[in-house]
């Protein structure tokens, strides 16, 4: 009698190995630290795909950093690896190597013109068509319009979901709050315009929560009937700006679910320093600000309404997680499940909107800020140093290569 790991069907014409024994094409996948070699691993053939798509739900993918290289494709990118620390220069994925993505939620990278019009691309899959949102708003903007979007994420993946996703903004001067339904809406849906200082958004038990640079927290429906795209909607207020007096103001605050299903909020401080860039050229500012420490809290939630806060309570470790934070929709992951990734750490990279007039055009300032945070005794380590001559490219962002 046939094992029923076996995945070989009765008078198959394929050759042997694709009909290995499930256990076996999992221990392969074990010693695959790097998630493209499960995207190649899925692509060899039908029996093989669905074990890796099967090994990936139980185990979340790490992410990996998508580059921009000063070279001779300036509609290329490359991936980084954080394992084997290293850049994956034969993968050539279709992206503006120069202009900055302003999300990567659910296979989907997000960008945005100088007409305030956001642009849905999936640069690993060839076969998928472009989404040209509506523009938004027109309002006085951020002169650089790649900054005019601070975060884009999504509801679901549009290439499975085609007639159910939503897209959520937030956008500038102010850094408000915005979404649409493109398969059942023309027109965005703008929330109160007098809550501001949004920093990240999240999808989180059928709503979305929104945080802001001191401490707000909202939540809102994005599928409530009750919603027009001629009003504005007000947001249900779960934590008020500075709910704790002795909250300092944060540049940057993430919100991410954790592995156990915990909504944290992730508060990134910045310092100012002197000496950052190795060389000034004439007509540039130096940039005067690194990240200096985070602090994490978890949200306790009432378990009825998801709307009314119970408690607000500092952590201290997150055990075997490590938190994936930028310019991407937030993640969170198993340390233990791959080799080097560190845990109870916050992997982030540089999405600070600090940029330098040179020649009369306006740049990134970085990418430079980027690293690993140990949250058990504060200190900081490495993952990818850019060169100095990147400088002036897109900084880098956590993406995750799905399966094909």
């Amino acid at each position: 009698m046939q094992s029923p790991n076996v995945l070989k069907p009765e008078n198959s014409s394929q050759p042997e190995w694709a009909h290995l024994p499930v256990p076996v094409l999992c221990l392969i996948m074990d010693n695959l630290s790097e998630p493209i070699y499960h995207a190649w691993f899925a692509g060899v053939c039908k029996q093989w795909h669905l074990v890796a798509k099967d090994y990936n739900k139980k185990k979340k993918a790490l992410p990996m950093l998508l580059l921009s290289l000063n070279n001779d494709h300036k509609t290329r990118r490359v991936l980084y690896g954080i394992t084997e620390g290293k850049i994956f220069k034969n993968i050539n994925l279709e992206v503006f190597y120069a202009r900055r993505c302003c999300g990567f939620s659910h296979g989907w990278l997000a960008t945005v013109d100088e007409n305030m019009a956001i642009t849905l691309l999936n640069p690993f899959k060839k076969s998928a068509t472009k989404i040209t949102l509506p523009s938004l708003k027109h309002r006085k903007r951020i002169k650089i319009p790649q900054f005019n979007v601070l975060k884009v994420i999504l509801s679901h993946n549009p290439t499975s979901s085609q007639d159910n996703y939503a897209v959520v903004v937030i956008y500038a001067p102010s850094d408000l709050l915005a979404f649409i339904n493109p398969t059942q809406q023309y027109a965005w849906t703008y929330l109160d315009e007098n809550l501001m200082g949004f920093t990240d958004i999240t999808f989180y038990g059928g709503l979305v929560y929104a945080v802001g640079r001191r401490g707000m927290v909202v939540s809102f429906d994005v599928n409530s009937k009750k919603y027009s795209s001629h009003l504005q909607l007000k947001p249900n207020i779960i934590v008020p700006s500075c709910y704790h007096r002795t909250f300092r103001y944060a540049e940057r605050v993430y919100i991410v679910e954790s592995m156990k299903g915990d909504l944290l909020v992730v508060r990134r401080f910045m310092e100012r320093k002197e000496g950052l860039l190795e060389e000034i050229e004439e007509g540039e500012e130096e940039r005067k600000s690194v990240t200096e420490s985070f602090k994490v809290h978890k949200l306790l939630l009432n378990d009825q309404t998801k709307g009314s806060l119970e408690e607000h309570v500092e952590v201290k470790s997150l055990g075997d997680e490590a938190l994936f934070v930028g310019d991407n929709q937030s993640m969170s992951i198993l340390a233990s499940n791959f080799p080097g990734c560190q845990p109870n750490s916050i992997y982030f990279t540089d999405d600070s909107i600090d940029v330098f007039a040179i020649k009369n055009t306006y740049c990134p300032k970085g990418p430079f800020d980027m690293g690993i945070y140990c949250l058990e005794n504060g200190t900081f380590q490495k993952h990818y140093t850019p060169e100095y001559k990147h400088r002036y490219l897109a900084p880098p962002l956590w993406v995750v290569p799905p399966l094909q």
